[in-house]
């Protein structure tokens, strides 16, 4: 006799999932095979594992409602089924905290007569009923007390092949049976319920109400929905919908359940009611409406579910493609014109999302979870045997794990801005006062009423424009100044009209946070000549912050001057709307001996012409076809002359970043209050804290921002060669150096060595910086060891895309555009500060931009290096780079020891490793959608729509182990900021392959880089990736199994593969004659790393056969070592499909 053996893990599709509330915590419950697995929801932690049947996979599971048992436990009835067969389990979570303990209620397994598509418990009940696959109701008697459950045949539907089918008790006596058949039909009937007695069984009453058709293929899904709010669907009151082999999704309204006549079940043939002629006025079954319908995924849909809140109704389907996707159901339904019908009201359902967290194929499970807010998280299992959990959030855009996600225009930008030093120097936070001054900056139309008690001082209105534009201060103390210009109309009540314009000067001085209006000096109508008045603000310690009000208020000032003999008393009323100055009223009241008149002037944001005689504002921005033009926008300082757009990010941490704008603005946007590390909050919102910082003419219309490996240092590049730094403490940028011409690359690194960094380059001390010109052949470097720049000379058609310094090894690492990379040894620098690349190697990317360049974590030679390189072509690799002394120079050499493509491609764009986990974090873009994928756990963990790759945009990751970022970019003038503190899901299990497992093979005992040995597992699938396993048994309440690398060269299934005797080679063979050897070692960071070592030429003329089997003879080989190693040959035997043998 053999022992038999245990089962300590395993990875199957995942067939079933279901949700059990208990009373401390919510499990998550999922059929793997013929094993059912217990997940805590809250920490993905796997509480326990059970055989429940010993072949059939389970394919569903019910549950009872909670209850409590004597000792304080929760005890929840499951009900499983798969195939034919039901299992009834009891589980229980013991209230001492021990994990919940599966217990087997019944000893063997209950048998249907057919294929089970649905079982539902009765409420508050422990009876239920299932349905099978030819539409025959069955009822499971479970009394309390009984020995053994009893399963009784309760009613027929109508005779039908089916799909599927869905359950409903609804509380009017009756079982709704909504069912999908195999030639595209939805069919919906009920039984009565209460007829169901323990231990007797009785003919229930059946009544066949709707029969849909609309589908072109099998329906392989239907959900019933729980009864609808009264909005927005209005009269509807229940709907069903049904997923079909067509790709399509439908909504039928099935409303009306009363029954004009019963039709008594038992095994009587029912399928007479739904056949009866369409044309039957007398027929009892309603052929029904589509109320909504949409195509959605790439292939076959499976299922289909409700999620319904107190104001929307959303669907969410789950297809072969293995992705689910949410569809909303419009608040109004319009209006389609049928040829037919005339016009017919229906719902038309609206895409929301799309979830793409399993690989290969089929979402097979799925369960919903409500809670308490009315928010909705959803877990699905997939053919990959992946369980993956996320939130639906139906409110809006904001899901779990992201902290806040907005847009602001550049006019939004200019109204929230906290501190505007137009000449670039305060980094405070700007009074109450100065806000105003601020807000006043830009174009406004005026209309001034003027009223005179004197004939000889006309009476009537002025209509016209008013600019304050900012400009350097002219006077000492004088920290802002406006230049006010006003031109228009004046028409007198007479009749008389004529053009006026005048200039006055305002000035705003932070030391005695004053507001002040200048004469002009005549003869040039710009320079300031005397004090005019002084703005007297009246009590305004109420409004608080203006930036965070949201209601309507107004700021009030007055003033006096004596000119002369004139006596002028000027009032102010500033009116803000949402922290912004929406319009604001000047009155003056002057009298002396030659005037006695009073003014009033409101001044309003708006196009730059108006209709004098009327009074309104009429747009300018129309072209002659009549289509809107944008106008030019508000800029950060107010002024407003060209539009202006956000140029170039750089983020300073994960919560602020840096801006530069088309008009040279730098500003910087935060999403916390530095002052309490708290949330910026408006109206309970999170939201960005907007501060000017500069505004310089070198950054317009062209600027390039970088931050500095390893600290806060931000450089800024303008037209002009000059390269500023951003200095966070004092808040303010200044010249750092200056370059021969336009910069088309930046790169700023922190120095790790104690030497006296950068002498003479103020602003970057303690920094190495690479930076390259529009146009010239050179590399221009500021080293700590040199005080002026050193140049290098760049091979041809090199242009610098990406740079590292490399400490462990003294050079500089340089990739291109065109996939090569150069390596600068700087050990020796030349007398004539100019220097050659001591090695080039090209096609590291194939032809394809270099994007990044970046030394893997805590490393300590000081002759070799491991890099990571990644580019647009999709992969990522991993190189060791060694150095060795040959007199003066060092003779480098490099090996790829490490090449994969994440499955989101195909562009990287950046690379980081965690600081926490030293997981490698890759993003980049995938069509229209910005990705950030963790390449240690195989998962993505944030996606935005953000329309693709070109545009600005800058991505910062939170480095804390949680999967969490912080992305910002430019789409259609707009700054979006999208934050996440978070992963986009949970991952309960990582699964594996896709697809069916063709080809697996053990490896020899292989060396780890921690000195213990292993053996590692390699398994080949149809979805033609090969993954490279270890395998831990004494893993508790995790995976056993741990995936270390993807292999994904293969382009058809995986056929065979085997291991070299010494584990470093590993060899695979698919369709297509595609045969390869992988040279395979372990890299820190990564676990296993593979890279194409040679490929096998093909044999046919079309290259179309299968590899069926092949085998490996090796040998000794005489010529030495290689890579590090002694050399081996292999004499390798092939089979193909066409019978031959090579």
């Amino acid at each position: 006799m053999f022992d038999e053996l245990e089962t300590n893990d395993v990875i199957n599709p995942i067939t079933a999932l279901k949700f059990v509330k208990c009373k401390s915590r919510l499990l998550l419950l999922a059929g793997e095979g013929p094993y059912l697995k217990v997940f805590d929801h809250g920490t993905t932690r796997l509480l326990d594992l059970v055989r429940v049947f010993e072949s059939q996979a389970v394919h569903g599971i019910t549950t009872t409602e909670a209850s409590a048992s004597s000792d304080g436990a929760t005890i929840i009835e499951l009900l499983i089924w798969g195939h034919q067969g039901l299992r009834l389990v009891q589980l229980r979570d013991d209230a001492a905290g021990r994990q919940p303990e599966i217990l087997i209620y019944l000893k063997h397994e209950l048998q249907a007569d057919d294929w089970i598509l649905d079982v539902r418990f009765r409420p508050n009940g422990s009876d239920a009923v299932l349905v099978t696959a030819h539409d025959a109701v069955f009822h499971l008697d479970d009394a309390p007390g009984s020995h053994q459950p009893t399963l009784s045949h309760a009613a027929n539907g109508p005779k039908s092949m089916l799909y599927s089918a869905c359950i409903e008790w609804t509380g009017d006596g009756k079982v709704l049976i909504a069912s999908g058949t195999v030639f595209g039909e939805v069919l919906v009937w009920s039984i009565e319920h209460h007829l169901f007695k323990a231990g007797t069984v009785l003919p229930a009453r059946s009544q066949p109400h709707y029969r849909f058709t609309g589908h072109e293929g099998s329906v392989f899904g239907v959900s019933i929905s729980p009864p609808l709010p009264a909005l927005p669907l209005e009269s509807r009151k229940r709907l069903v919908a049904s997923c079909s082999d067509d790709r399509t999704i439908r909504l039928w309204d099935v409303s009306n359940l009363d029954a004009d006549e019963a039709i008594r079940g038992g095994r009587i043939d029912n399928d007479e009611a739904f056949t009866q002629s369409l044309d039957d006025p007398n027929s009892r079954v309603s052929v029904g409406k589509c109320v909504a319908t949409v195509m959605g995924h790439v292939s076959r849909i499976w299922n289909v579910r409700f999620l319904v809140s107190s104001n929307r109704i959303d669907v969410v389907s789950f297809g072969e493609d293995g992705t689910a996707q949410s569809w909303q159901l419009p608040q109004k339904p319009e209006v389609k014109k049928s040829l037919t019908s005339g016009g017919l009201r229906f719902l038309h359902l609206i895409h929301r999302d799309t979830y793409a967290y399993h690989s290969g194929k089929n979402v097979w499970a799925s369960a919903l979870s409500q809670r308490q807010d009315g928010s909705h998280v959803i877990t699905t299992g997939g053919g990959d045997g992946r369980i993956v959990s996320y939130d639906v959030n139906q409110d809006d855009d904001i899901t779990k794990g992201e902290t806040f996600a907005g847009r602001w225009t550049m006019e939004e930008v200019a109204a929230g801005v906290e501190a505007t030093a137009i000449s670039g120097t305060s980094g405070k936070h700007a009074s109450l006062y100065e806000r105003v001054f601020d807000a006043l900056a830009g174009d406004w139309i005026i209309k001034r009423d003027i009223k005179s008690a004197l004939p000889t001082y006309p009476s009537g209105s002025f209509c016209g424009k008013a600019e304050l534009k900012g400009r350097p201060p002219s006077r000492e103390k004088v920290d802002k100044e406006y230049l006010y210009a006003e031109d228009g109309t004046f028409t007198a009540d007479q009749g008389l009209t004529f053009q006026a314009a005048k200039q006055y000067v305002y000035t705003y001085q932070r030391t005695s946070d004053t507001i002040s209006a200048y004469f002009v000096k005549p003869e040039d109508g710009k320079s300031v000549d005397y004090l005019f008045h002084e703005l007297r603000f009246e009590e305004t310690s109420g409004l608080g912050s203006l930036q965070n009000r949201q209601d309507e208020y107004v700021i009030r000032a007055s003033s006096y001057h004596l000119c002369v003999k004139d006596h002028y008393t000027p009032r102010y009323s500033f009116h803000f709307q949402k922290g912004a100055l929406h319009d604001w009223k000047l009155e003056y009241q002057v009298k002396g001996p030659q005037k006695d008149y009073v003014t009033e002037a409101i001044y309003t944001r708006g196009p730059n012409n108006s209709n004098c005689e009327s009074g309104e504002m009429h747009n300018d921005h129309m072209s002659v076809e009549g289509r809107a033009t944008k106008p030019d926008q508000v800029l950060l300082d107010g002024s407003h002359t060209k539009r202006d757009d956000s140029k170039s990010y750089a983020f300073l941490n994960h919560s602020t970043f840096l801006a530069t704008t088309v008009q040279g603005k730098v500003v910087i946007g935060s999403s916390i209050d530095t002052q309490n590390e708290s949330p910026v909050l408006v109206n309970g919102s999170p939201r960005v804290r907007w501060e000017l910082i500069a505004h310089e003419e070198a950054l317009k219309s062209w600027s390039i921002t970088r931050r500095a490996v390893g600290s806060n240092l931000v450089l800024i590049s303008g037209i002009d060669g000059v390269v500023f730094c951003y200095d966070s403490a004092e808040n303010k940028i200044r010249p750092a150096f200056e370059l021969p011409r336009k910069a088309a690359f930046l790169y700023a690194q922190k120095t790790d060595s104690a030497a006296s960094p950068c002498k003479g380059q103020a602003g970057i001390e303690g920094h190495r910086v690479l930076a390259t010109c529009l146009g010239t052949p050179e590399a221009h470097v500021f080293d700590e060891r040199v005080t002026s720049r050193v140049s290098f000379s760049l091979p041809e058609s090199f242009m610098v895309t990406s740079a590292c310094y490399v400490e462990a090894i003294n050079a500089w690492m340089i990739g291109s555009r065109n996939g090569a990379l150069a390596l600068y040894d700087t050990s020796l620098l030349p007398k004539d500060k100019k220097l050659e690349s001591s090695f080039i190697l090209r096609n590291v990317h194939g032809e394809d931009t270099i994007t990044v360049i970046q030394c893997l974590p805590e490393q300590k030679a000081d002759q070799w290096v491991y890099i990571l390189t990644a580019g647009r072509d999709g992969h990522y690799a991993v190189h060791i780079i060694t150095a060795a002394r040959k007199g003066s120079e060092q003779e480098f050499t490099i090996l790829t020891v490490h090449r994969s493509m994440p499955t989101f491609g195909p562009n990287i764009e950046g690379a980081a490793f965690d600081e926490q986990t030293n997981e490698l974090l890759l993003w980049g873009f995938r069509s229209t959608q910005f990705v950030v994928w963790n390449a240690s756990k195989n998962m993505e963990t944030m996606t935005v729509e953000c329309g693709g790759a070109h545009r600005h945009w800058e991505y910062i990751p939170r480095s804390d182990g949680h999967d969490g970022g912080t992305f910002v970019w430019t789409k259609a003038s707009v700054c979006h900021v999208r934050s996440q503190a978070c992963a986009s899901h949970q991952v309960f299990q990582s699964g594996g392959h896709g697809r069916e497992i063709k080809a697996m093979a053990l490896s020899p005992v292989l060396a780890r880089l921690d000195g213990l040995t292993k053996q590692y597992v390699a398994t080949g699938a149809e979805d033609t990736t090969i993954k490279i396993w270890s395998y831990d048994p004494t893993y508790v309440s995790k995976e056993a199994f741990k995936c270390l690398g993807t292999l994904t060269k293969h382009t058809t299934g995986i056929q065979q593969m085997q291991w070299s005797v010494d584990g470093r080679l590993f060899f695979s063979a698919a369709g297509c004659e595609e045969f390869f050897a992988w040279r395979v070692q372990a890299v820190p960071f990564i676990g296993i790393g593979a890279v194409g070592e040679a490929v096998c030429p093909k044999v046919s003329t079309n290259g179309d056969l299968r590899i069926m089997d092949f085998c490996l003879e090796e040998f000794h080989c005489s010529q030495g070592k290689r890579h590090g190693h002694e050399s081996r040959d292999y004499l390798i035997s092939i089979v193909y499909s066409d019978s031959s043998l090579r």
